[in-house]
């Protein structure tokens, strides 16, 4: 592809942020100060990452963003200290004067916003960092007691500068290291005989292996180890200070001994001595665990409680009780008689977490006896009932929207942590109409609608109950979390040109397999949808619309599916480590059902009868019948604390069967929008290289997807984050459509008709969730002939934009803005 001027000035614009915020940082240095713009660790001689080495650096260069940008030193920079701290002293003196003649008049005191202003930016910029040899001294020092510990002794560490010219510094820090020492032997001293018994009956699992080289990480993850291993064998009061380890280099060439002892239980000799005597580390059996499901604070807790005992449980409370035992009982694997298990207290405290119902756990326990402890659980209840009121905004090409949402929750509706969570959805839209009042052939879709023409109001009902509902028992791990979730909802939709009925039944199971692995399914779904036509526009799908699968948007249809999903997140949100995210769902509707039709069929013959059309119905509609794939890979490239890369790629397909042959409306795939590829509106790209010129005002949809994304996300300071993005893909039509010609996929163009299309964002982090300001840019447009699709090439064209726009009924916008909740992915 042969650059345009018009491509080449776009790549300008780009390009004059990233000069203007990489100005000169240097102009404010003293004489003999140096800018540090690099540091560099040269190793050839050990095997250790160079990030762990480069973490020990005391002095670090100013952070960037784009690996160019130092936008925190801009921020300090565009003001001046010394300048700021004279012109406080004399501003507030004048402000005092003001604001005592002020209060002197009864009126409130003032400050000023441009002294604020300067503080402020002064506080989230960055000071230029400059260098210090005696901080890459003692840097050069601790990556030196780094390889140490990674077992190269002999070793060094040299730092050394370039000074350049334009007052800039390059630090350099040569590693120079012999061969790594490695363990040789493992010897252990341990007094105790039975602690020295669990711990060799565990060696197999010990993380010091002979041959394996020295590291003190290593070291100190066995501790922890052994730590946990003897607190999940009734060793209540044992911590990782009884463990000492002995190094000795002396005998073996580039080769230690190691010598793990465990000492003795430590404690004082009695109440009245300070006198320490040693003796096997003691046991400790559960003795009586109490439970307090009613908690409010030490201070506020009533000393008299009635005592429920169910089982070997004692239930300390006051009044009704408010949960089922159950439910309570089921949430908590500390059991009397049994030895004490650090595991078994982690366990209750994450599934009591997972019921929802309790702001606070609290699990401690007490000596009851030499060899016996005492468990109190107190549980404090979240609010029972509350009241959420949703609001949301629309502006879609002018054509403005709301919505309002009233949701109610009961987190405990059954007494048995159950949530049910009730919720009232309405919205008003201003929507482009084929029904309009005007004359037919003179419909303008790109005009915006300056009346709430569509309204939609429902009714859903969610219940969430915190265990397996079925008519037989299953055994779960602690960490399972099971769930039965019961969904139904209503909406009805109003538009000018038809009334929409959708009724929604659902009931699945969630649980996880694991920390990172999650499975639901929802071995029914039902999904009713009625509608109604207005006779302007029924007449128009039936005279103007030669397309399948427009038609039968617009008719009566029902599905019964069985779906089923699972995820896999690695996330960690206390580690700033890379990490993968997997979503796969499977689904199939109606073929159960057709296969139970044509069985009865075979063996009473017309039992079950066809429309004209020659689907088999129930309650008089005709039901879906289909299978459907998708699938969603994401991977998390955490950089450091401001710089982070999302790359993701999601696809799916699906295949409508015999009994209806075509997708439902709700189930069929759809490319663009603020979470897809944002330089198209939602639901107007594709499928394939088709360009809508009749049907325009109609959703664009396909039976199968892909897309991928790449997003480049930043910190700009405290609640502010930016992003640069890049998205492709499209959808396709499982086989031609004459009224959708270049729709089809096929394998020999398919990746020629990919949509690309770039952007800029804005996030704002408040906590409680992040509101998001996308910028989509098309760069390749699949709707024209291939040799014109790069569309970036005419960004300073406004008549080619003009005519691009008209031919797409307006729906041609070169730039797309998004507003969304949260992150796209």
């Amino acid at each position: 592809m042969t650059l345009q001027p018009s491509y080449i000035r776009f790549l300008l614009i780009v390009a004059l942020p990233l000069l203007f915020f990489s100005c000169n940082p240097t102009r404010k240095l003293k004489e003999g100060e140096h800018f540090l713009v690099n540091n560099y660790v040269i190793d050839k001689d050990t095997k250790l990452e160079k990030k762990d080495m480069e973490s020990f650096i005391k002095q670090k260069p100013n952070r960037k963003i784009f690996g160019v940008i130092r936008f925190h030193l801009w921020l300090h920079n565009l003001v001046n200290e010394q300048r700021i701290a004279q012109k406080q002293i004399v501003q507030s003196k004048k402000l005092e004067k003001r604001n005592a003649k002020r209060i002197a008049k009864g009126k409130k005191p003032i400050t000023d916003r441009r002294q604020l202003i300067g503080e402020w930016l002064l506080e989230i910029g960055e000071a230029p960092v400059i260098y210090d040899s005696l901080l890459a001294r003692k840097s050069a020092g601790q990556i030196k007691l780094y390889l140490n510990s990674k077992g190269y002794f002999i070793s060094s560490v040299k730092d050394s500068v370039n000074l350049k010219h334009n007052k800039r510094a390059e630090v350099y820090y040569k590693v120079k290291a012999a061969a790594p020492y490695t363990i040789k032997s493992i010897d252990y001293i341990i007094p105790d005989e039975l602690v020295k018994y669990y711990v060799f009956a565990d060696t197999a699992h010990s993380l010091i292996i002979r041959g394996n080289n020295y590291d003190v990480d290593i070291l100190q993850k066995e501790r922890e180890r052994i730590t946990t291993l003897l607190n999940n064998d009734g060793y209540y009061l044992f911590i990782k200070d009884y463990i000492h380890y002995k190094i000795d280099t002396g005998e073996t060439h580039h080769g230690v001994n190691v010598t793990l002892s465990i000492k003795n239980f430590t404690q004082k000799f009695s109440d009245y001595s300070d006198s320490l005597i040693q003796k096997p580390h003691p046991r400790f059996y559960i003795n009586n665990v109490y439970i307090q499901p009613d908690f409010i604070s030490k201070k506020l807790d009533p000393a008299q409680k009635d005592t429920i005992k169910a089982g070997d449980y004692y239930i300390l409370h006051n009044g009704r009780l408010k949960y089922k035992l159950r439910v309570l009982l089921n949430a908590i694997f500390i059991r009397k008689g049994e030895l004490y298990q650090a595991h078994n207290t982690q366990d209750t405290y994450k599934r009591l977490s997972e019921l929802k119902a309790f702001k606070s756990i609290d699990i401690y326990f007490t000596k009851a006896a030499e060899d016996r402890l005492n468990c109190f659980i107190q549980l404090s209840p979240i609010l029972k009932q509350s009241f959420t009121i949703e609001t949301q905004g629309k502006n879609t090409s002018g054509n403005l929207g709301a919505e309002l949402g009233i949701v109610y929750q009961n987190r405990n509706v059954f007494r048995g942590a159950d949530v049910l969570e009730l919720k009232l959805k309405g919205g008003v839209e201003a929507q482009p109409t084929l029904n309009r009042e005007d004359n037919q052939a003179n419909i303008d879709l790109s005009k915006p609608v300056k009346q709430f023409n569509s309204i939609e109001i429902g009714p859903e009902a969610n219940l969430y109950i915190p265990r397996f509902l079925l008519p037989f028992r299953i055994k779960f791990s602690t960490q399972s979390n099971p769930k039965t979730i019961f969904t139904c909802s209503y909406m009805y939709q109003r538009r000018p040109d038809y009334t929409r009925y959708l009724t929604n039944l659902s009931f699945g199971y969630t649980w996880k397999e694991s920390a990172d692995k999650r499975h639901t399914i929802n071995p029914l779904v039902i999904n009713f949808v009625k509608v109604n036509l207005d006779s302007v526009f029924d007449a128009y799908l039936t005279n103007n619309v030669n397309d399948l699968y427009i038609r039968n948007s617009f008719i009566n249809h029902l599905t019964t599916s069985t779906r089923y999903t699972f995820t896999f997140n690695e996330q960690d949100i206390k580690k700033l480590e890379n990490f993968p995210f997997l979503k796969l769902n499977l689904e199939s509707s109606g073929n159960i059902l057709r296969g139970l039709y044509q069985l009865v069929n075979s063996i009473q013959p017309n039992t079950f009868k066809k429309d004209d059309e020659g689907r088999f119905e129930l309650a008089g509609i005709p039901y879906s019948q289909y299978l459907r794939t998708d699938i969603d890979y994401r991977y998390y490239f955490n950089l450091n604390e401001i710089n982070k890369i999302v790359l993701r790629i999601a696809g799916g397909i699906g295949i409508p069967l015999v009994n209806f042959t075509s997708l439902p409306y709700e189930r069929r795939f759809f490319s663009g929008g603020s979470n897809g590829i944002r330089a198209w509106r939602s639901r107007t790209l594709g499928p394939g290289s088709y360009h809508p010129k009749e049907n325009a005002g109609f959703d664009q949809f396909g039976d199968g997807q892909l897309e991928g994304n790449a997003e480049y996300r930043f910190k700009l300071f405290k609640f502010l984050h930016g992003a640069v993005f890049v998205d492709a893909g499209n959808n396709w039509l499982k086989r031609e459509d004459i009224t959708r010609p270049g729709g089809d996929f096929k394998f020999d163009r398919f990746y020629k008709e990919l949509a690309v299309g770039t952007g800029i964002g804005l996030r704002g982090d408040f906590n409680f969730f992040i509101l998001r300001v996308d910028i989509g840019i098309k760069v390749r447009d699949p709707q024209f002939d291939e040799k014109d699709r790069w569309v970036i090439e005419h960004w300073f064209d406004k008549n080619w934009k003009q005519d691009y726009r008209t031919a797409n009924s307006g729906r041609g916008y070169f730039t797309v803005f998004n507003i969304g909740i949260g992150y796209p992915f």
